[in-house]
């Protein structure tokens, strides 16, 4: 019976998941853990890779390893060096990717990292993300909502900073 009702529930499920970013709301200029959440495979294959493009402000990100996938983290030269825990950061994640891994298509997995947030109150931050799964299938998550137009198909996930601590 409960496997009956974990398919049903299952099944159930939108059509129109998309990869979303938990949870949606942070404190600015503060460390925050959050999680890409991935809610299943590419028209039924699995996926095999996330890669995730951090906004500009973004300036410190360390990412979670996960068993069976390989992380790959970018950076970029800032242009102005900025004050951090052990001193000046003069370069910041522009790219985290994890590799190499196998989420069936109808599992959900989260892809977690700690990030520090720009100290920017009240703006939302889009993190454009590429799931790759298994015979080249691609789903990227990158269209930008509009006030007034009907809510994008592939959503890029977001962060909403909240006000001033």
């Amino acid at each position: 019976m409960r496997k009956l009702l974990a398919l049903l529930l299952l099944a159930s499920a939108p059509a129109g998941a998309h990869v979303t970013i938990d949870p949606p709301e942070a404190a600015p200029n503060s460390f925050q853990r959050i999680a890409f959440r991935v809610p299943h495979g590419c028209a039924g294959q699995p996926t095999t890779a996330i890669e995730v493009t951090l906004p500009e402000g973004i300036t410190s990100a360390r990412p979670s390893p996960k068993p069976g996938w390989e992380l790959t983290v970018r950076m970029r030269p800032l242009e102005r060096p900025v004050a951090g825990g052990h001193g000046l950061v003069r370069e910041a994640p522009s790219f985290i990717a994890w590799s190499g891994g196998n989420l069936p298509d109808p599992f959900f997995e989260e892809f977690v990292v700690m990030i520090r947030t720009p100290n920017r109150p009240g703006e939302t931050l889009l993190f454009p993300v590429a799931q790759l799964c298994a015979n080249d299938a691609r789903h990227d998550w990158v269209e930008v909502a509009t006030a007034g137009q009907a809510r994008p198909r592939s959503p890029a996930p977001t962060l909403r900073l909240g006000a001033a601590p």
